[in-house]
C-alpha cells in the first residue's frame, strides 16, 4: 500500500505541478500582454510627439510663408501707390498747355517719319535719269533698292523683256 500511496501523492503532484505550470504560463502571457501594451502606449506617445513636431514644423513654415507672402503683398501695393502717383503726375503734365505742344510736335514728326517711308517704299520700280540726282539718292534709301532703274540699266530690262514675251507659256 505504500506503493499505492507514493503513486497517488506522485500523481497528484504532477496535477499540482502542471496547473503551477498552467498559472505560471498564464501569467507570463499576462506579463507579455501587459508589456507589449506598454511598448504600444510608449509608441503610440512617440508616434503623437513626432506628429506633433511635424505639425509645428508644417505650422512654422506656413506662418513663414504668409509674413513673405503679406511682405510681398505690401511691395506690390507700395509700387502701385508709386505708379499711380507717377500717372496723376503725368496726367497733370498732360494738362498744361505745354505738353499738348509737345504731344502734337510728337505726332507730327512720328506722322511724316511714316509717310516718307511708305513714299520711298511704295512705287514697286522706280527709274531716276541719273546716280547723282536726288531721285537716286532717296531711293538707296528703300528696303528694297535693287527696283531703282537707272538709264544705263532700261535697254537690258527691255530685252529681257521681249525675250519672256516671246517664249511660249508653258502649262503645268
Amino acid at each position: 500500500m505504500a506503493d499505492h500511496t507514493l503513486a497517488l501523492f506522485f500523481r497528484e503532484a504532477d496535477v499540482i505541478a502542471g496547473r503551477i505550470r498552467e498559472r505560471y504560463q498564464h501569467r507570463l502571457k499576462q506579463e507579455i500582454a501587459a508589456k507589449e501594451r506598454t511598448i504600444d502606449i510608449q509608441v503610440e506617445k512617440t508616434s503623437d510627439a513626432k506628429a506633433t513636431r511635424l505639425a509645428a514644423h508644417k505650422l512654422e513654415k506656413l506662418q513663414a510663408w504668409n509674413e513673405a507672402q503679406a511682405e510681398i503683398q505690401l511691395l506690390r501695393h507700395k509700387r502701385f501707390e508709386q505708379f499711380k502717383g507717377f500717372v496723376f503726375w503725368l496726367g497733370g503734365w498732360v494738362g498744361s498747355g505745354r505738353s499738348g505742344i509737345f504731344f502734337f510736335i510728337s505726332a507730327m514728326l512720328a506722322s511724316a517719319t511714316f509717310a516718307g517711308v511708305s513714299i520711298i517704299n511704295l512705287p514697286t520700280n522706280l527709274s531716276c535719269p541719273d546716280p547723282k540726282s536726288l531721285c537716286y539718292l532717296v531711293y538707296q534709301m528703300r528696303f528694297n533698292n535693287n527696283s531703282v532703274i537707272l538709264p544705263t540699266q532700261t535697254k537690258d530690262i527691255i530685252a529681257e523683256y521681249e525675250r519672256n514675251k516671246s517664249k511660249p507659256k508653258r502649262r503645268k
